[in-house]
């Protein structure tokens, strides 16, 4: 749904394309570390640390993070850790809202 009002938003105008691919690329990268991170779990290898994670999030891949905690049922249960992910993910939101107001004639 995130990614579709990126597209939306790039579809009219509202969002320069590189907005609208950088999120879709990090959205990417995202599902693809949670899914190495619940792989290494599983197996009993190194876990991707979780400021990584986190991180991943708050530059704009939230959307695929919060699609591989869905699909993968990863990192759901662990309450510190949604309570970081969802402030990344409200962190970003604002950030994304500033920048797009901050384009726009008063």
């Amino acid at each position: 749904m995130a990614l579709g009002a990126l597209a939306a938003g790039w579809a009219g105008a509202l969002i320069a394309p590189a907005v609208a691919i950088a999120y879709g690329a990090l959205s990417c990268i995202a599902f693809l570390l949670y899914r190495h991170d619940k792989n290494a779990a599983q197996a009993g290898r190194m876990r991707t640390r979780e400021r990584t994670l986190h991180l991943i999030d708050i530059l704009g891949g939230w959307p695929g993070g919060l699609l591989a905690q869905d699909r993968l049922h990863h990192k759901t249960r662990k309450a510190t850790f949604q309570l970081v992910f969802w402030a990344t993910v409200a962190i970003n939101c604002a950030l994304l809202g500033w920048l797009l107001s901050a384009g726009r004639p008063t």
